[in-house]
């Protein structure tokens, strides 16, 4: 995945990826007789981290080995399937 941070600058761009997400999605090795969950999950491009935001709004160096930025990783809730009967 691309990274398009600018720390100088605390900011970035979305130029890289979408900026929605829609899927359809099939199993198709489902077992109705057989319990199953499924669930999604996404991680963000890179932004910069807070200490960047701080370290430009008040003019300060950052900290030698500082992380300037952060990959978010978002999941769905568990989807679940168990046949009753």
């Amino acid at each position: 995945m691309g990274d398009t941070v600018d720390v100088a600058a605390a900011s970035w761009t979305n130029t890289i990826s979408a900026s929605e997400l829609g899927a359809i999605w099939n199993d198709p090795e489902f077992d109705p007789a057989q319990p199953v969950f499924y669930d999604a999950r996404v991680i963000e491009i890179p932004t910069p981290c807070w200490l960047v935001y701080d370290a430009v709004r008040l003019d300060i160096e950052l900290p030698e080995g500082a992380d300037t930025t952060r990959r978010v990783r978002a999941h769905t809730s568990l989807i679940w399937y168990k046949l009753e009967g």
